[in-house]
């Protein structure tokens, strides 16, 4: 078959017989068949076909590539079965498939006319996909069986396009509306469709049965199963040809479509109506635009011969119209052979004239098909075959002349006759030139990966070894020049540092010569300048030593001696050479720097008093890689360029660099150097580098590792310290002379250093007074510029303290900052009712997740996270990091997450549950309304994201005391769980302590710096190296835990002051798999012993940190123990059964509950403000200004006017009436007079001061039956002690101009007046100027009101209690949270937290003193103690002993307190603490809350305003959540009040409404207040109570 198909689209039309419903009504066939041709003959006049259009027209032919006429019976001569169509249809449809042609048959037509049925059948009749595919398995296994070396892959998929969606119909995860995307060459495709692999028809049949099943069919007048969908069935065809000559691989693939288009239809034939209407009308657009594109494809095609002109690009076809045509693009005008199957219906006239004249047009199309092959493939092909004709010809047939074997082939002609016919005569040569190409280009194309691979790798190897013969190494890893590990090699210096060491001529073995660059002489390394000659000077490498020779008249320096003429030297790293005038060369042997470190380590350890197994390890875990310069008295940044050339220049001058001839720069430079040397030499620096080069490129030796800070950890067993130096015999006097004046020097330094810290403590303690009273200062200029002449003059001197005193001070309060007991108490007492929130939403909305208090421990244990879960990438991050838990120091009240659903356990700080707390409210405050739930994530507020894997169960606490005292020792440590503060397990730990390498000042008569095992006190500078062992773990339970892993803290052993923290786990152990013996965790470490270090290791804790993952029991055992300890049930034999009096030991009798007025908790109460501005009228009396409104957001503008005498009215409502009991204003403040321009851009001005207005003495205050207050009062306001020019003239159009207003109101219950601030705008307009008209209140959203309104949130917080008696009145927990009935008896943890910490705190290091007394004690000597010694003291020694035993420590007094006070009688304890009780008062903090204008609900309600009288009032509702307004009108333009909603409870009671009297009656239970609301009927009473509590609704 052609490679390249060109033709029409093969279009044929069938035509199904009369079904019942066209037989019903009496119609006639119409169409007529003749062949290849169709007759449309019009109905009869006067019948039900009969239409105007129809009678006005003749019979109509169209002819098309087959005509088939299935109306008739069966064996009926003419009659079309569907064998017929598939052997004209399916079989070619094949034929190209196996070609490697795209191919499409589509079945259009109108509906009920058959198209189904040609496509797919019905029953034994199938269709041409089912033959066609069945023919395909036959074709494929006939196929396989003939030739071996051939393979088929069929991939199926099946979609559907139903209101111009595509969807999957083989998929049914892919739900959704699929994308459909164009590529440049493969063309349209749908994104994600599932192509399925079938090997047998039964298994394609089975797909495409199920994809039938889920297609969109439904029932209209003309079909009873009519499709209402396009389906495209797929067929991937792929065959893999392997071409045994080649050893190549072909492959062609086909994509063979099927189409079954939905039926065109017109609305009134097929009685569609709603869905089948909508249905209809998508199907028609997209059939409309397939006829549009047929339309466009058929005229493009009929123009064809005007191929090369302009006018064919502009053909515009509109593929992407509809999603039909656009996935039909290859189909219909591309790469493709596609026929078309026209079914029309024999009795409706226009349907069938419509779609013959659809296919009329089709048949005009033509497609251009193309075999899908490989390229590559088909060029291996074609040069096969014309490889083989080419050894034909030359090797010689009967048909072409024969020469003589000696005639050479340049002179033997060829003749042969091309593949286009033409006679051409060549020579054999140019046959034979011509036949080597085309075999290296087949050999070239047939290279398999693996030989290009190899190819690759030797001419890789050739050019490194080009480019090391230049001088230049070439390595893995390695960007640029690097210096070479093994070959000796001359380095450059340069003025420039950044210059430097850029530049790296290798030293082959033999001879190199330097010589000059522009020289015809040989030369390996070729250099530019004055002086430089064209053979200079040569190197010779023999057995790795390098010799440097002097030629005649050449310049060369060495180490700043020039080198007479032919003069040698042997050169060692470090040597400076200078060749001519400007070229300094450094000279480094790495192999020479390895002996020599190797024999420095080697004498080292035989220096070393250890064993050889130690020896051995040392050796290994110290391996001598990394080349290093010996010794030396020149530290590698002296020897630069500078250094180089200064040598030089005093050689030249014969003089003797000593220190008397340096200028005084250079001394003080040299002195800074010398200075840095002898702290490099304390903390036991290595030898310096040869150069950075090699330093950054060489492996990174442990023995070579620097130390960054003030403690390093490393992985080897053992570190080989290197001998620094070798003291020469002779020197002993001048190295005792030495260590003196450094005694000496370290002492004055010593106290140097305290006198200069404590001026340095003095300077900052009063550098902060000087600021306590700049800003005090500051803040009485501020005042008096407001005009507050009344200010109180309050006495500040600044108090002076001694360093003595300012450390004295901060060490008393460190001492108390760390007993946080009290304030702890506070808080765990004052947020219960938070915690008892959460814990309700998480509740209702079935989080799985509960919230109780612990204590976070503070430093590395504050906020414990495993670091394994860090390593998979399970940190936290963003912003769901807790910085605050993170970074806290001391012990704080944290919140401890038991997290059910992802089985974890971590811990947040307050402020961000407090936090989270605000996201679950929105949650619920919104979770009737969408469109803003849709902006919330219902799962983030609760837990953490992601959750850990492994969560922090308890903790291993062991003493260092031993350490700092050069001890070893083994522990046996409980492991203690933070939150029961019991022992779940234990474990061993083992601290061997392996070398402790002393500063060299100490190290007197110890060979090598280092003393043995013993107790002794360590000193400064040492560094110390130990093993940690963690071992033999036990009493972690598999039903509790099923993974297990330990990690330690490098803070741990060194103290807080560590720059960078790291974190040492050990392995995970899956407790299902194996057993908690194989949980072990053993690491070396090195640490220096800095003071910081050194008193950490005194006094200090290690803990090992033990992580899990957690099973569901073990979180229900940790929230059942919360809810048991909280009852007092948990210790029975504990301090607070046995502090409790016998007559409180009766369980039967429940603890009286007290009064809530006892108890003092954070208040909140909602307040509104609202503002009149008054001016002076003609009758005299002041009238309100309109305040003019441009929507809901905006408050208004006041309208003034020029030169009135103006007041301010302010008036406050509050919902909580006597419980917010306020008594009078007691002053108002405005100013800070600025203007808002027409853009809203706002322009400060001069005038900021706040100025004190006069208020009247008359102040109304009323607190109504209905519980709730309101206060009024006026005040005085002239505007012109502003002093503001925006004040007395007129505002411009679109500007306004705004004033501060503060008010303070005295509450009773607060210790200072409760401070109210906004902003307030006006507008001054002239004298004469008339308000805004009302007409502006029909068009947009203005509004014209008589007063302002600003809505505020007034927190009361109670003040720090210092009285243990009055703690319990800060208990929150007994507040009611509404929903709290769904936790049944549990509540948040209480003091017993606090007390729980603290008792955990003791044991814990009272078990670790032990365990470390103990073993300082084995190892120290016993006293000598005569037995009757201490007789005489043995009574004292026993009354002091039982003195101590019951001594009561501080951490317990809390919980005896309360104990005793909650054993005590109610009317005894009140009137104890009446007094104080009373005189507690609140600090208010207020803040305004922004105004919304997002109305969920609006409508008239009755409230009752007055219970006594049953009074109800009609008002005008609008919910705005979290506030319910109430307005007087529906007009919303006088607002009365405002309700609360944030904890709010609407109980629906009929017996309340037969007890008030009034139908459809609901109460809403609020925090400060209660209202009942009467709706107008039943409908409206359901809609507002599912409105004001969506959470009841959805519980």
């Amino acid at each position: 078959m052609a490679e390249a198909g060109d033709g029409n689209i093969k279009v044929v039309v069938r035509c199904r017989p009369l079904n019942s419903r066209e037989l019903a009504r009496g119609a006639k066939p119409l169409i007529r068949m003749s062949g290849n041709q169709t007759f449309l003959d019009p109905p009869e006049a006067g019948s039900q076909q009969d239409t105007k259009r129809a009678t006005e027209r003749k019979p109509m032919a169209f002819s098309f590539d087959k005509s088939y006429w299935s109306a008739g019976p069966r064996d009926e001569p003419g009659y079309c079965s569907q064998q017929t169509l598939y052997d004209d249809l399916g079989k070619e449809l094949l034929d190209h498939g196996f070609a490697g042609f795209n191919a499409c048959i589509l079945a259009y037509g109108q509906t009920g006319s058959g198209k189904s049925y040609s496509m797919m059948g019905y029953g034994a009749d199938k269709g041409i996909i089912p033959l066609t595919c069945s023919e395909l398995f036959v074709r494929v296994d006939d196929r396989k069986a003939a030739d071996p070396n051939i393979n088929f892959t069929v991939e199926v998929s099946y979609i559907e396009i139903y209101n111009e969606k595509v969807r999957d119909l083989l998929n049914p995860k892919n739900t959704g509306n699929l994308r459909v995307r164009e590529h440049p060459s493969l063309g349209p495709y749908v994104e994600d469709l599932s192509k399925l692999m079938v090997n047998s028809y039964g298994e394609m049949m089975t797909l495409m049965d199920e994809g039938n099943k889920a297609r969109t069919v439904a029932a209209t007048n003309m079909n009873e199963t009519s499709s209402r969908s396009h389906a495209v069935f797929t067929l991937l065809l792929t065959m893999k040809r392997h071409d045994s000559d080649t050893n190549l691989d072909t492959e062609k693939v086909s994509r063979i479509s099927l189409v079954d288009l939905a039926g065109s239809e017109r609305a009134n034939s097929t009685g569609a109506t709603g869905q089948r209407l909508k249905e209809g009308a998508n199907i028609n657009k997209s059939l409309t635009t397939l006829g549009k594109v047929i339309s466009s494809l058929a005229l493009a095609s009929s123009a064809d011969t005007k191929k090369g002109k302009k006018g064919k690009s502009e053909d515009f076809v509109p593929y992407r119209d509809s999603v039909l045509t656009w996935l039909l693009k290859d189909s219909l005008g591309g790469n493709s052979k596609t026929a078309m199957i026209a079914a029309i219906a024999p009795a409706d006239y226009e349907e069938t004239l419509s779609t013959l004249r659809y296919a009329d047009q089709a048949k005009k199309i033509k497609n251009k098909a193309v075999v899908n092959e490989d390229p590559n493939a088909k060029l291996v092909r074609e040069l096969k075959e014309e490889l083989e004709m080419l050894r034909a010809r030359v090797s010689g047939s009967t048909a072409e002349d024969t020469f003589d074997p000696k005639v050479p082939p340049e002179k033997q002609k060829v003749t042969y006759q091309t593949k286009d016919g033409r006679i051409k005569t060549v020579t054999k040569a140019e046959l034979q030139e011509q036949m080597e190409t085309s075999e290296k280009l087949m050999q070239s194309l047939n290279e398999t990966w693996e030989q290009k691979m190899v190819r690759t790798q030797e001419v890789q190897k050739e050019r490194e070894k080009a480019l090391e013969e230049l001088g230049i190494s070439v390595e893995k890893n390695m960007v640029g020049v690097h210096t070479p590990k093994k070959i000796p090699h001359l380095v450059n210096l340069n003025e420039d540092p950044l210059m430097s060491e850029c530049l790296i001529y290798q030293l082959k073995p033999g001879k190199t010569v330097v010589g000059r660059l522009d020289s015809d002489k040989p030369a390996a390394i070729r250099l530019s300048g004055d002086n430089i000659l064209e053979e200079h000077c040569y190197f010779e490498n023999t057995d790795g030593k390098v010799f440097i020779h002097c030629l005649p008249d050449s310049v060369t320096f060495l180490n700043g001696k020039r080198m007479a003429p032919g003069q040698s030297h042997k050169l060692r790293t470090g040597f400076r050479i200078i060749l001519g005038d400007n070229h300094v060369f450094r000279f480094n042997n790495p192999e020479e720097i390895r002996k020599q470190r190797d024999r420095a380590t080697m004498k080292s350890n035989l220096q070393l008093s250890i064993s050889a197994g130690d020896l051995v390890t040392a050796t290994e875990s110290s391996p001598a890689t990394r080349p290093e310069s010996p010794a030396s008295s020149i530290e590698a940044d002296d020897v630069d360029w500078t250094f180089a050339q200064r040598e030089a220049a005093f050689a030249r001058l014969g003089l003797d660099p000593t220190l008397d001839s340096l200028p005084d720069d250079d001394l003080n430079r040299l002195f800074e150097k010398v200075t840095k040397a002898k702290t490099f030499r304390e903390h036991h620096l290595k030898s310096r580098p040869e150069s950075s080069l090699s330093q950054a490129d060489d492996v990174w030796s442990e023995t070579g590792r620097p130390v960054p800070s003030e403690a390093a950890t490393d992985d080897t067993s053992l570190e080989a310290p290197t001998s620094h130096y070798s003291p020469e015999a002779g020197n002993g006097a001048l190295k005792d002379v030495q260590d003196q004046l450094e005694s000496r020097l370290e002492a004055i330094t010593t106290e140097g250093s305290k006198e200069a810290e404590d001026l340095k403590l003095e300077k900052e303690h009063m550098e902060y007074q000087l600021r306590l009273v700049r800003t005090q200062m500051k803040r009485m200029i501020d005042a008096r510029s407001r005009g507050e002449t009344e200010l109180e003059q309050l006495d500040f001197e600044p108090v002076i303290y001694s360093a003595k005193q300012l450390r004295l001070i901060r060490k008393v309060l460190d001492k108390w900052r760390a007993h946080r007991s009290f304030s702890m108490a506070e808080v765990v007492l004052s947020k219960a009712v938070l915690i008892k929130e959460a814990n309700v939403i998480s509740k209702e909305l079935g989080k799985q997740v509960s919230y109780n208090f612990t204590i976070s421990s503070g430093g590395p244990l504050a906020a414990p996270a495993s670091s394994v879960d860090t390593i998979a990438g399970l940190d936290q991050f963003g912003d769901v990091s807790d910085p605050i838990l993170r970074s806290a120091t001391q012990p704080s009240v944290a919140i401890k997450v038991l997290d059910g659903r992802h089985n974890a356990i971590y811990v947040w700080s307050l402020d961000r549950m407090q936090q989270q707390l605000q996201r679950m409210r929105n949650i619920t405050a919104y979770i009737d309304r969408p469109s803003f739930t849709q902006h919330f994530s219902s799962d983030e507020p609760f837990y953490d994201s992601p959750p850990p894997q492994y969560s922090f169960i308890g903790s291993a606490l062991i003493s260092l005391a031993p350490i700092s005292r050069s001890l070893s020792c083994t522990y046996t440590v409980p492991i203690f769980c933070r939150s029961t503060a019991e022992a779940i397990g234990s474990c061993r730990v083992d601290i061997k302590l392996v070398n402790v390498a002393l500063p060299s000042k100490h190290a007197t008569g110890q060979p090598g710096g280092s003393t043995s095992q013993g107790s002794s006190i360590i000193p400064t500078g040492s560094k110390l190296s130990f093993f940690f062992t963690v071992d033999t773990v036990k009493g972690l339970s598999l039903h509790d835990f099923s993974a297990v892993h330990l990690q330690v803290r490098l803070s741990s052993f060194v103290g807080p002051t560590l720059s960078a923290e790291e974190v040492f786990p050990s392995t995970a152990v899956d407790l299902e798999s194996s057993s908690l013996s194989e949980l072990r965790f053993r690491r070396s470490f090195s640490i220096v012993a800095s003071p910081k270090v050194l008193n950490h290791l005194r006094q200090g804790y290690a803990p090992v940190e033990f992580f899990a993952a957690v099973t569901p029991t073990y979180l229900e055992r940790m929230e059942r123990w919360d809810e048991m300890r909280e009852q007092k049930v948990y210790f029975p034999g504990s301090q607070e059964s046995r502090l409790s009096s016998p007559d409180s030991q009766s369980t039967n009798t429940p603890p009286m509950r007290r009064s809530e007025t006892d108890f003092v908790v954070e208040q909140s109460h909602d307040v509104i403000v609202w503002i009149q501005l008054c001016e002076l009228a003609p009758d005299g009396q002041y009238a309100p200004v309109p305040v003019l409104s441009q929507g809901t957001l905006d408050p208004g503008s006041f309208s003034l006017h020029q030169g009135l005498q103006r007041r301010i009215v302010i008036s406050l409502s509050s919902n909580s009436g006597q419980q917010f009991p306020w008594s009078e204003f007691t002053k108002v403040r405005i100013g800070n007079v600025r203007v808002i321009d027409a853009k809203g851009r706002v322009q400060e001005s001069s005038s900021k001061a706040l100025i004190t207005l006069p208020l009247l003495q008359e102040q109304n205050i009323e607190f109504k039956p209905d519980g709730t207050g309101s206060l009024s009062g006026q005040a005085l306001w002239d505007s012109s002690v502003h002093n503001s020019s925006l004040l007395n003239k007129v505002t411009p159009m679109n500007q306004r101009v705004l004033l501060q207003l503060t008010c303070a109101v005295s509450v009773e219950t607060c210790a200072d007046p409760v401070q109210f601030n906004m902003d307030v705008a006006i507008t001054i307009g002239t004298r004469d100027a008339r308000p805004p008209s009302r007409l502006l209140t029909f068009f947009g959203s203005k509004k014209i009101l008589a007063k302002s309104s600003h809505l505020f949130r007034v927190r009361l917080s109670p003040p720090l209690t210092r009285s243990v008696k009055e703690l319990w009145r800060l208990d929150t927990a007994e507040k009611y949270v509404r929903g709290e009935e769904s936790l049944g008896a549990w509540r948040p943890r209480g003091i017993s937290v606090v007390e729980d910490y603290l008792r955990l705190i003791m044991m814990e290091q009272k078990a670790a003193d032990v365990q470390a007394t103990r073993a300082i004690l084995t190892t120290s000597r016993p006293l000598v103690t005569q037995p009757d010694a201490l007789a005489w003291r043995a009574d004292d020694l026993v009354r002091k002993a039982l003195e101590l035993w019951q001594r009561r420590y501080y951490g317990n007094h809390i919980l005896n307190q309360q104990s005793n006070t909650e054993g005590e009688s109610i009317s005894a304890k009140h009137s104890i603490d009446t007094e104080s009780f009373n005189e507690l008062k609140f600090i208010s903090e207020t803040k305004m809350i922004p105004r919304s204008d997002s109305a969920t609900k609006k409508g008239y309600l009755f409230i009752l305003t007055d219970a006594s009288q049953n009074v109800f009032e009609k008002r005008w509702f609008v919910l705005k959540r979290p506030y319910l307004h109430m307005y007087s009108q529906s007009n919303e333009v006088d607002e009365i009040g405002i309700i609360a909603l944030s904890a709010v409870h609407v109980e629906n009671d009929p017996h309340k409404e037969l007890l008030l009297g009034k139908p459809f009656t609901f109460t809403l239970f609020t925090s400060s207040n209660s209202h009942a609301l009467a709706a107008p009927n039943l409908k409206e009473k359901h809609s507002w109570v599912a409105k004001l509590d969506p959470t009841h609704l959805s519980s």
